[in-house]
């Protein structure tokens, strides 16, 4: 339909609803001759009228301003399904009497109507109309801001701003490694030749350590068969003979290792400290150097870690600069601060060698083994952690996962250098744990007799882990996550398998522990001592999430505690006093509650707050007193306003946005959000009655790796970020699939942790270097 018909549709009646030339080329062309001289008519017959014509057409145009609807005659809305409203509520059909009125009055009228719906011909419709509706565009206008400033930010959410995108997938500018040498995690800077040079290692090939404070001699440093560096050397001698072995990669017409190849006869392994300590900050970093060493090249046995840099940790010369004859000699030189470097650095070695099918000229009786070589030489590689804490969680309550399993896991993370095993070993559900001193918790809270960890089995779990330089982080979560305690001693816990569980836990069993019952103290105190003993790593974590205050308030002696100021001294003189962390300091200096709120003054303490911090302040010191640097999960920090010790590590698990409110109360973090790190996610949901929705979304290992953990924080934050964790609750996870629900993609965590998200110039590592490497 045409603008014009459309227009004629929005008048109520009019005569020019019968077809009139002029009519036409006033609403085509209002400045046309013939609309002018028509409206200059029609002015001259108004000015003539009396008064109360004029008051009369007053009226009239007052009505014609006040319809908003149309009403079209039965001959008019033929070929029309629909009428057109314009402003507002209808208007009756027009009676015969003002169909009589005069033409040129009610002509002028409809014109006026009609103009003004098409936005008027002078200033004086244009300021009428802006004049009654210009309250009406201005709410229209705020109402569409409104909408598009709530859309903006949920689509947007700025206050998520660290909540990173995926890391380009390309990106030229990146230093990447050859395609034939795909280690993981990336080293922190490298070099390696371009050319084809390669050395192959020589089927005597050995691993000599040498201390940086022997003697001149250069004499191997003789290690005690059990020490870790011997293992590690084991290990790394049985990968390269796997290797050799194994199918390979390429294949070539012949074993010769002459040629364009350099033997390589020895790996050179120098370490400062063979004896270095297990524990957070341990020295970690190494350097590998293969070069090409030529007749004629300086001789004589290094003097030292820095005559070993200096004259024969270079890399080569380049290629077009050095001798005409073959070389004689290759060599390689690893050097560490600590054996934990050197483990690391063995592991890389391992992954610069590549397997070589060396098939026989003439058909062999017996199988011929790979060789092994190293392309792309001279390598010149300098690494270190960009985090001291790099760490997987492995929830073993939920459901059992086996000792071999475990095993297996620490295998696979030392491989890809994760140093923290943070182990889950106690939550709701069962109690799996051995205590020697209350045997009963075990007997009775574990899944089944045969599903349990024993004072043996967990020792040969931190003795394994050792061996990697990966520490064994126990969890002994409480206060909330309690309910399997309660299955041997039911006057431990408060609100046991109450239902409905949503009211009273996160998931069930719903069950806590009773802050006001002398016996949790007991049997605490007895535990914590038990487990410092059993667990060497100076750090322990305490749990401290999902706290339900309903579940203590099922309790008449909780939550008279918690109403009545008055009557807590009583109850808490029938329990424990809270135990001297340090017999020359009171407990004041090791103390301390961030209870600032958003306006700087001081928030006044819940009793709900009160009875938690009274727990805590009894447990925070049963573990300091053993020596042990306590970590909670972030509501302990964020949620509660309860004191904590001033040496507590919060992990950050609910958003990433987090970290940065608790670095701003000068607290160290680990993080580990649940909308990047978390490996159950997207599983479904397991709870009887869901609709099979996960709460949180799949994680790929894309947007794994593309978790920068410290974007938005400047350099004095980032120093409050020791590392992180990724997560395997185990909910849904057990033996049967623990493996493929934590592998690859915690191998994507893992180099985030150890090389970040950019490279030495601050290049963004593209996604498609990532999955080569990672499927290689």
């Amino acid at each position: 339909m045409t603008k014009k018909n459309d227009v004629l549709q929005k008048s109520s009646y009019s005569p020019l609803s019968q077809h009139d030339p002029d009519a036409d080329t006033m609403l085509d062309n209002p400045n046309s001759t013939a609309a002018r001289q028509r409206q200059h008519d029609r002015n001259n017959n108004n000015s003539s009228s009396d008064d109360d014509d004029s008051n009369e057409g007053d009226m009239d145009y007052g009505q014609h301003q006040g319809r908003t609807s149309i009403e079209i005659e039965p001959s008019a809305a033929a070929g029309s399904s629909s009428s057109s409203a314009v402003h507002g509520t209808p208007t009756r059909r027009p009676t015969s009497q003002q169909r009589l009125q005069a033409p040129d009055a009610q002509d002028e009228d409809d014109e006026t109507h009609i103009s003004n719906n098409r936005g008027g011909y002078g200033s004086g419709d244009k300021s009428t109309h802006w004049g009654r509706n210009w309250i009406r565009y201005l709410a229209i206008a705020c109402i569409a801001g409104a909408l598009a400033l709530v859309i903006t930010m949920l689509v947007l959410k700025p206050w998520q701003s660290n909540k990173s995108k995926l890391l380009p997938i390309t990106n030229d500018a990146a230093n990447v490694l050859p395609d034939n040498q795909p280690i993981w995690p990336v080293p922190k800077s490298f070099s390696h030749g371009e050319g084809s040079e390669k050395v192959v290692l020589s089927p005597n090939f050995q691993i000599k350590v040498q201390s940086s404070s022997s003697s001149s001699s250069g004499a191997p440093v003789a290690l005690a068969p059990d020490s870790i560096l011997t293992k590690a050397i084991a290990r790394c001698m049985d990968r390269l003979q796997v290797k050799r072995n194994t199918t390979s990669w390429t294949v070539e017409t012949s074993i010769d290792i002459t040629g364009t190849s350099t033997p390589l006869l020895e790996l050179i392994l120098v370490v400062d400290n063979t004896e270095a300590k297990l524990e957070y900050g341990m020295g970690e970093s190494y350097a590998i150097n293969i070069g090409t060493k030529h007749a004629g090249s300086a001789g004589g046995t290094p003097q030292s870690l820095q005559d070993l840099e200096k004259r024969v940790l270079q890399p080569a010369a380049p290629l077009n600069a050095r001798a005409e004859h073959s070389p004689e000699t290759t060599t390689a030189v690893l050097t560490a601060s600590t054996q934990w470097g050197a483990i690391y650095g063995l592991d890389t070695f391992t992954q610069l060698v590549v397997a070589t099918r060396a098939a026989a000229a003439a058909p062999a009786a017996a199988p011929v083994n790979n060789r092994l070589e190293i392309p792309n030489t001279p390598w010149s590689i300098n690494d270190e952690p960009r985090f001291s804490h790099r760490g997987l969680l492995l929830d073993t309550s939920r459901n059992y996962v086996s000792v071999p399993d475990i095993i297996l896991t620490l295998d696979a993370m030392s491989v890809v250098k994760m140093n923290v095993f943070h182990w889950h070993v106690l939550d709701q559900q069962t109690y799996p744990l051995v205590s020697k001193a209350f045997p009963d918790l075990t007997a009775k809270g574990a899944q089944n007799p045969e599903k349990i960890y024993s004072p043996q089995d967990v020792a040969a779990i931190i003795q394994h882990g050792a061996e990697r330089g990966i520490r064994v982080l126990p969890e002994f979560d409480s206060p909330g996550h309690a309910a399997s305690w309660g299955r041997a001693y039911s006057n431990l816990t408060v609100c046991l398998d109450a239902l409905p569980h949503s009211t009273y836990a996160a998931e069930p069993p719903a069950g806590q522990l009773d802050p006001l019952e002398p016996f949790v103290y007991t049997v605490l105190d007895t535990l914590v001592k038990e487990w410092a003993a059993q667990f060497p790593d100076s750090q322990a974590h305490i749990g401290g999430d999902e706290v339900n205050m309903n579940c203590w308030k099922t309790s008449q002696r909780l939550s008279d505690y918690i109403d009545n100021v008055n009557r807590r001294d009583g109850y808490e003189k029938a329990i424990m006093p809270v135990p001297k962390i340090n017999a020359q300091a009171d407990n004041s200096e090791f103390m301390t509650r961030n209870s600032a709120g958003a306006n700087g003054k001081e928030v006044k303490q819940s009793g709900e707050d009160k009875l938690l911090e009274l727990y805590l302040d009894r447990i925070f010191a049963m573990f300091l007193a053993q020596g042990k640097r306590p970590i909670v999960w972030e509501e302990m920090a964020l949620e509660h306003n309860v004191r904590l010790p001033k040496s507590a590590i919060i992990q950050v698990w609910k958003d990433a946005i987090n970290a940065k409110k608790v670095i701003a109360q000068g607290r160290p973090v680990i993080l580990s959000s649940s909308e990047f790190w978390y490996l159950d996610c997207g599983a479904g949901a397991w709870l009887i009655g869901s609709e099979g929705q996960s709460w949180c979304k799949f994680a790929s290992w894309q947007r794994i790796y593309s978790y920068a953990l410290t974007d938005g924080m400047n350099e004095e934050e980032q120093k409050m970020v020791y590392g992180g964790e990724i997560c395997m609750w185990g909910e849904q996870t057990d033996s049967s699939n623990l493996h493929s629900n934590i592998w690859p993609r915690s191998a994507a965590a893992a180099e985030v942790l150890w090389s970040g998200t950019k490279d030495a110039k601050g290049h963004s590592r593209p996604l498609l270097d990532a999955a080569r490497r990672l499927s290689a």
